[in-house]
């Protein structure tokens, strides 16, 4: 290949700007979808591997038996930091525990992902300051580190000057003494500030050891230590804790001989991919490989899909090129000649698909990021840019090789005599199955969009038991829950013009991250589990909520919601988990000393259709999560609470959302997904369209001796528009019956996850059949037209 050859392919793009603009596009928009695709599986598959030795450097994980829902999380004690360091088997161990609190600078408050560390985080997560001291961060109560992002946030255009500057956190003055760069987005452990484990700031530092809290505890193992010797330490340590013995002593029944806690080590290497944590209720912070993979396969099917369309047209157009090609050979052209040319032109024509899809996928990243859920603004380097157009040049050998091939055996003979614009039956048959094999893969991925976006549609809008419209939900400061403060809050709250009510409880519905568990004696005298919900005596009746059985909380009794009637409500699970033949048998039986069960509350959907109804039983007892009902919007009443807010929580930030809002998080990963499977399938859509258009301009061109001869003998033009259109509906019925199953069986695996399923049947994919035909017709409707238009006189005479 040398630069003539280059310049003759930019001469004929020139020469058909409308093949050039159709071609370079689809080759465009599949190097975007590919790189980005790639560019995210590459993100993932590397996750934490900024951490030095990452796979000595492990989390401990943790998973609490006592609760009804038993889940991994990587979270753990915080003293089994000090029993690894004492056990000798690893170098070095360190806590991060997240502080709840937003950070005042001036008079503004922000709300920064900090973390209490203790001084070894730094050397075993190889943080190096930018600017400071990050030891003397870590361990001066008046330290604080700020990342290049929270410093940002905190300071903002003053950012690179905050070394020194002081904030606030709860009343308490922090120096900022060290300026980091931002961790990695792919890294497990995130952090926009740190602190030291004996800052001022975190209110649990003196309790947070001797009470065994939680939070997330790092080792680093010296070499060839076993992890299983140093997971059993660790276990055992547990189940002897102050902490263990508490929760075994009233929940032996429901352990039944498991440990109370179990532990596990898991290194930070393979943390993104572990499947315990990937299928818990915290899942969106996971991933997993099969759907990893399943992305870069879908980039690389795009990108197939885009190069079929070009092999199908450089076929078309070398085939019309036969008399150029035949005359090239008689003045002596040889067949490596011919083959560096068209090499060249496929070359060309792919390196400047991929400028452009490098271009587009600049463009369209922030949209991506925000489907997938990560950050990945750092995806575009030189490297991988290079690495991109390298990948083009290596597609346009792939995709030019078929036309090549043509090229090279044209016979000169019948090219001058105009007998050669014909490929063989081999090379006609490729190119059919390769636009089966672009209708199969558009209509699985279609009919999956659909039964994505139709089960994720019927789930956000199944009722969660009450009417959400017109309600707010509002989480108060954890440490305000039991405070005067809180009540007064409260009651001035009730009185805000616009507000007809508010009423608290434990949890809002909709989220499932609070895990209150009460033992309960059932009716034969057995302790079993329960989660509770404390809820205001007025909860239900702000809900317009009444019992199934029996009577509702009375707010009459009760009326600011913070008292202890000895009432207690269940839902049906709840009373026939209590042993009770029938949810009306449990209604006025006592439970345990004080407590009486009034009624059977409403069916609730805290946990939404993926899970089945769990026994809940309410207690009235003071909450954090407020319900406020009001006709205002969401604005309007954002600006008549916030005054109120400032003056009892000025440290904190007023966070108001609705109802609605609340209930929709619980969907947000299958939204996402819907709208990456509609755009992958629109994309593969538009690819099989462009390329039965192809086919059929090309089946015109090759029939059109036919096409008279039938004409000269009495076909009439539905016979003709028959004959046209029934080659292209053989090939989407052949793309149904090979990208169909696949994709019911892609649906029900999807479908399995839900307890309760919307009604599907199978007009997903009979409407995905529809498109496909509808979309064949469109694209061969031109064509077909010329075919019916088409003078004898001239089709015979050429």
């Amino acid at each position: 290949m040398n630069l003539r050859d280059f310049r003759i392919g930019w001469r004929l793009l020139l020469l058909h700007p409308a093949y050039s603009l159709v071609i370079t596009g689809g080759l465009a928009v599949g190097f975007a979808a590919c790189f980005l695709l790639f560019g995210f599986v590459d993100f993932c598959l590397n996750y934490n591997s900024a951490i030095p030795d990452n796979d000595r450097v492990v989390v401990v994980k943790q998973r609490n038996n006592i609760f009804p829902r038993p889940e991994w999380e990587a979270w753990a004690y915080l003293p089994l930091r000090d029993v690894a360091l004492a056990s000798g088997m690893v170098e070095a161990a360190g806590i991060a525990k997240s502080i709840d609190a937003p950070l005042r600078a001036g008079n503004t408050l922000r709300a920064l992902d900090l973390q209490a560390v203790d001084p070894a985080f730094g050397a075993m997560f190889a943080v190096v300051a930018l600017q400071g001291d990050l030891h003397a961060a870590l361990t001066q109560p008046d330290g604080i580190a700020l990342t290049s992002t929270g410093a940002r946030k905190l300071f903002g255009a003053d950012a690179g000057s905050a070394l020194g500057r002081t904030g606030n956190i709860g009343g308490t003055a922090l120096q900022v003494r060290a300026l980091l760069p931002d961790p990695p987005a792919n890294s497990t452990q995130l952090y926009e500030a740190l602190v030291g484990t004996g800052s001022s700031a975190w209110r649990e530092r003196e309790t947070a050891f001797s009470e065994w809290n939680r939070g997330s505890v790092y080792l680093k193992l010296k070499p060839g230590v076993s992890m299983p010797a140093l997971t059993a330490l660790l276990q055992q340590a547990s189940e002897n804790s102050a902490q263990s013995q508490r929760m075994r002593s009233v929940g032996a029944n429901t352990l039944k001989g498991r440990n109370v806690s179990d532990i596990s080590l898991l290194p930070l290497r393979d943390a993104y991919f572990d499947e315990d944590l990937a299928n818990t209720r915290n899942a969106e912070r996971y991933g997993q490989r099969a759907s990893v993979y399943g992305l870069a396969a879908g980039g690389a099917l795009i990108l197939l899909l885009a190069v079929i369309n070009y092999v199908n047209l450089a076929t078309v157009l070398t085939l019309q090129r036969q008399r150029e090609i035949g005359i090239r050979k008689l003045l002596g052209a040889s067949a490596g000649r011919l083959a560096r040319q068209f090499l060249s032109e496929a070359i060309l024509t792919t390196v400047l698909a991929a400028v452009a899809g490098l271009v587009l996928a600049w463009l369209l990243l922030p949209v991506f990021s925000d489907l997938v859920n990560r950050p990945l603004d750092g995806m575009f380097t030189v490297k991988r840019c290079a690495a991109a157009l390298a990948f083009s040049v290596f597609i346009g050998l792939c995709a030019g090789a078929y036309p090549t091939w043509l090229a090279q055996h044209a016979l000169p003979g019948a090219a001058m005599a105009g007998r050669g614009n014909s490929e063989t039956a081999a090379g006609l048959w490729l190119r059919r199955v390769l636009t089966v094999l672009q209708f199969s893969s558009a209509m699985a991925l279609s009919a999956t969009a659909l039964a994505v976006g139709w089960q994720t549609s019927f789930a956000m809008h199944a009722s969660p038991g009450f009417d959400p419209a017109r309600l707010l939900v509002l989480v108060l400061p954890s440490y305000a829950q039991d405070t005067p403060p809180d009540a007064s809050f409260i009651e001035q709250l009730r009185r805000l013009p616009g507000i007809d009510g508010v009423s608290t409880i434990s949890e809002a519905v909709g989220r499932d991250g609070f895990k209150n568990t009460r033992k309960i004696r059932t009716s034969d005298g057995q302790e079993i589990p329960m989660e509770a919900k404390n809820v205001s005596a007025g909860w239900f009746e702000m809900h317009r909520l009444h019992a199934d059985y029996g009577q509702s909380f009375d707010p009459s009794r009760d009326p600011g919601g913070d008292g202890d009637t000895g009432s207690v409500m269940v839902n049906a699970a709840g009373a026939l988990a209590l042993g009770y033949a029938t949810p009306q048998e449990a209604v006025g039986k006592s439970i345990a000393t004080g407590y009486r069960i009034i009624g059977i509350a409403p069916e609730l959907r805290f946990q939404g259709l993926r899970t089945a109804p769990k026994a809940v039983i309410y207690f009235i007892a003071p909450a954090s999560v407020l319900n406020i009902r009001t006709a205002d919007g969401l604005q309007t009443a954002y600006d008549n609470i916030e005054p109120l807010w400032r003056r009892h929580f000025p440290n904190d930030i007023l966070e108001l959302k609705t109802q609605e809002a609340v209930l929709a998080e619980r969907y947000a990963t299958d939204a996402r997904l819907m709208r990456i499977l509609a755009a992958s399938s629109a994309i593969a859509i538009a690819l099989a369209t462009f390329g039965i258009y192809v086919l059929s301009a090309y089946s015109v061109e090759r029939r059109r001796r036919e096409i008279v001869m039938r004409k000269l003998y009495g076909a009439g033009r539905a016979d003709i528009a028959l004959m046209m259109t029934r080659e292209m509906l053989a090939l989407v019925g052949a793309g149904a019956a090979v990208g169909l199953p696949p994709a019911w069986l892609a649906i029900q695996r999807y479908l399995a996850g839900y307890v309760e399923q919307a009604p599907m049947g199978v007009w997903t994919l009979a409407a995905s059949l529809a498109l496909a035909l509808l979309v064949a017709l469109l694209a061969t409707a031109r064509h077909t037209l010329a075919a019916l238009r088409m003078p004898p006189a001239q089709a015979l005479r050429n």
